[in-house]
């Protein structure tokens, strides 16, 4: 993957993908701020502002401006708020994509932050928070990172909470984007059919004003908390449930390592998980594994969600899956299935312009610099099955494994940690 790049006077990074044989032009803004700076007083805000600076800005006031300007050239803007980050993106035709970084930089350097617009968005969002809580497969994430990473951040929703939600104010919003947009963590990528000096000179024109400012630094992870077991006992058809353990940060040289256990073990429809519990056994209607990796911290954590009365078959089937990685080396006709579906979804990724851009975009920030197709295939390779048996042992030990549920109470008596003591578990509220 061919791309240019440039930092600007104050620190703010341009990476541009030429890419002639394509018709659209992507932007991804990656912002390095999210909700893992946030405190207990204002959990939500980053999330918050994300919503807001779409009700208007200086060039476009209200939010239909804002959409139309973007819609009606046959394009589609869009934001999002993670833990550690939040990414501004547009696709749009390529003859229209100053157009779109026009409007995304405006939505950075000068949103209108209305207090009647607050006003009106905080209901909005309230109600987003009470979707979560009321969908049981989706908070049971929650309370799995809520044991993984205790009273901090990195274990909160990222909505944050609604006593914040219901009395934020446009001042703290402002104050809070004043604070932590620091251009120094902040990558703009572009990808299409575009000239880089064009790109780059149109990004400084738009973004290169910005005041530098101290990057504000979050709260280093914890550790791990005592109680190994949270359950929240709920009327309902479905019992959810995750497992999950800590695992190692971006730039840890296990990370590729456990992404290749964890496609071994839950993701896709070939994986262990979903061939044992969904196909042949019939336990479960979902059942996958992800994995997280922060600054200085990550995890991997199994789902599943199933019929109350067999919560503890399928406890016992996901940690016999689990051990296998343990016990026995993955055989070399699964891990060459594994590579190539890894080193596939990849190569996928990266055919359109919208990959691309959020492929260097994410990099760039997250690591510093941008690895090739080709460097991450190559780790792939050379990822052996004694090295997914090493991570397994090291990482997914039964003694690790912290258990989340949601369901109707009488099933949840069957679901405990696999290494329990009296004091391991808590009622969820």
């Amino acid at each position: 993957m061919e791309y240019r790049k440039v930092t600007l006077p104050n620190g703010l990074r341009i990476l541009v993908s030429e890419m002639p044989e394509t018709r659209s032009v992507s932007l991804a803004v990656y912002v390095g701020v999210g909700s893992r700076i946030e405190t207990k007083v204002d959990a939500g805000t980053s999330h918050f502002l994300e919503h807001m600076v779409f009700k208007g800005s200086a060039k476009r006031p209200t939010a239909a401006d804002i959409s139309q300007v973007i819609e009606s050239k046959g394009g589609v803007v869009n934001a999002s708020t993670d833990k550690e980050v939040t990414v501004f993106w547009s696709r749009v035709p390529a003859r229209h994509y100053l157009v779109a970084l026009d409007v995304i930089a405006d939505l950075i350097r000068a949103p209108m932050l209305r207090p009647t617009d607050v006003e009106s968005e905080r209901n909005v969002i309230v109600e987003e928070l009470r979707m979560y809580r009321d969908q049981p497969q989706d908070r049971v994430h929650t309370l799995v990172d809520e044991l993984l990473y205790p009273r901090h951040p990195l274990g909160w929703e990222v909505a944050g909470r609604e006593d914040v939600v219901l009395g934020m104010t446009a001042d703290r919003l402002r104050e809070f984007m004043r604070r932590g947009y620091a251009p120094s963590r902040t990558v703009v990528a572009l990808a299409g059919p575009i000239q880089a000096d064009e790109a780059v000179a149109a990004v400084d024109e738009a973004l290169g004003g910005l005041a530098s400012r101290d990057v504000v630094k979050s709260k280093p992870a914890p550790r791990a908390g005592k109680a190994h077991a949270k359950l929240l006992g709920k009327r309902a058809e479905q019992t959810n449930l995750c497992v999950g353990w800590r695992s190692v940060h971006t730039t840890h040289a296990d990370k590729f390592s456990i992404d290749m256990m964890n496609a071994v073990l839950g993701e896709g429809m070939s994986s262990r998980l979903f061939l044992e519990l969904r196909e042949k056994r019939g336990l479960a209607y979902d059942v996958h594994s992800y994995d997280a990796n922060y600054a200085d911290a990550g995890h991997l954590v199994i789902y599943a969600g199933f019929a109350p009365q067999n919560g503890a078959e399928v406890l016992k089937a996901i940690m016999r899956e689990v051990a296998r990685l343990r016990d026995e080396l993955v055989p070399d006709v699964e891990i060459d299935r594994v590579r190539d579906f890894a080193k596939g979804r990849l190569e996928l990724r990266l055919e359109d312009t919208r990959g691309v851009s959020g492929w260097l975009a994410g990099q760039e920030l997250f690591l510093g610099r941008v690895r090739s197709v080709e460097e991450v295939s190559a780790i792939i390779d050379g990822i052996t099955p004694a090295d997914i048996q090493r991570v397994a042992r090291e990482y997914l030990r039964p003694e690790l494994a912290y258990v989340a549920a949601i369901g109707p109470r009488a099933s949840l008596a069957a679901i405990t940690p696999p290494v329990a003591d009296e004091a391991s578990a808590v009622m969820a509220s």
